[in-house]
């Protein structure tokens, strides 16, 4: 099956909406992604992955069994657990080192307490907390695929919506992921999973419903209401007569309707419009965002580092306006690179880089020493007889 590099490059469009709001905030190259009210990359993230995750893992449940399904999702989840442990460790040795400023949490006690918090996921630095959330979500998968399979899917989105309107009203501690930090509520994941659940039924369906035809049939009227909604929600909510009830419908950590409303129509619509660019323009002019987006995880992880690691070591805050915008940019091209060589070198999984590596470097000595034994052998040179000694006994 063909990848759609429409959803690739939505994906990769949702990185660059982190990556200029992690290092760029309120600046000019972090504006055009986050015009639309109350919607960024990392709503986009999370209603992508579910995408994919629904459309992807029927097609194994399909071709191979549910048990090959669940094994799969359980590496992931070991994946998803190890790049957040990486970004975890990071952000613990720049507070060992004094640098706990940049990683905007609490201070700790050295590297025991530091390990311990860790490996329990909640010592996370500003911009490196996604994959949590994003974790609990995909092991919701485990009770879905039966489900999906049993074609329960408009069950499904009911026990979705229902625990959403529910979280709307009714919030206990339990539902709320936590981290060692001054503010220590991270997501509401029972409000949150009505961008993932509903995204996967649609993956689930993808085909059944000709999703992306309908989208091309109908991207006018689709790009219209969010374009309506987005007029809605600036000048009634972000700037209008309703700004006093903002945190009620648009809160972020709970994820209020405002923010539901305005990502289910316009991440749609992001999409509708790749998938017409693509069909009118060269794939390539857009390879930023497509192979950014093939690597979504990678991407994220990345930026996470860098967002520690760059202020430390490159560039230290404040920034002007001008680093804001070279530091986006570098950090944008890293993953846009990294994303490249994992495609030259066919990196498909991780763990095989090192094996990768040393077929790469066998395969370069073996070339050249056939390169050695093709090319021809100079004839020995026969010394000329010295005149002068010839004759001499």
């Amino acid at each position: 099956m063909n990848r759609d590099l429409a959803i690739d490059a939505t994906r990769g469009l949702a990185i660059w909406s982190m990556i200029s709001l992690h290092f760029a905030d309120g600046t000019l190259i972090a504006s055009p992604t986050h015009a639309y009210p109350y919607v960024d990359g990392m709503s986009a993230f999370v209603l992508l992955s579910g995408l994919v995750l629904g459309l992807v893992y029927r097609r194994w449940i399909e071709r191979h069994s549910l048990g090959y399904a669940y094994r799969r999702l359980t590496r992931r989840l070991v994946v998803l657990y190890v790049c957040q442990l990486t970004i975890a460790l990071v952000a613990v040795a720049a507070a060992v080192e004094g640098h706990r400023w940049l990683t905007l949490l609490l201070p700790i006690d050295g590297w025991s307490q530091g390990l311990e918090l860790a490996f329990t996921m909640r010592y996370l630095p500003s911009g490196g907390n996604i994959l949590l959330l994003y974790m609990v979500l995909m092991a919701s998968a485990y009770l879905l695929f039966p489900v999906l399979m049993r074609g329960w899917w408009a069950a499904v989105l009911a026990a979705s919506l229902a625990l959403y309107v529910i979280s709307l009203v009714w919030s206990p501690d339990w539902v709320y992921l936590t981290a060692y930090m001054a503010g220590p509520r991270i997501q509401n994941w029972a409000a949150w999973q009505i961008m993932f659940v509903p995204a996967v039924v649609i993956g689930w369906k993808w085909r059944d419903w000709n999703v992306a035809e309908r989208i091309d049939r109908t991207l006018p009227a689709i790009v219209a209401v969010a374009i309506g909604v987005a007029l809605f929600l600036h000048f009634t909510v972000d700037t209008g007569p309703w700004t006093h009830i903002e945190s009620a419908v648009a809160d972020k950590l709970d994820f209020r309707p405002a923010r539901a409303i305005g990502a289910w129509v316009a991440i749609p619509a992001v999409y509708g419009i790749f998938r017409a660019l693509l069909r009118w323009w060269h794939k390539d002019w857009l390879r930023p965002l497509v192979m950014t987006g093939t690597r979504s995880l990678d991407s994220y992880v990345l930026q996470a580092l860098a967002l520690v690691i760059v202020p430390i070591h490159i560039a230290h805050r404040p920034w002007g306006s001008m680093t804001n915008a070279c530091v986006v940019g570098v950090v944008f091209g890293l993953c846009w690179a990294w994303s490249e060589f994992r495609a030259a070198y066919g990196v498909d999984k991780l763990h095989r880089l090192p094996l990768i590596t040393a077929q790469h470097v066998a395969a370069q000595h073996i070339a050249a020493d056939h390169r050695r034994v093709e090319e021809p052998i100079d004839p020995p040179r026969t010394r000329s007889p010295d005149i002068t000694t010839v004759g001499v006994p």
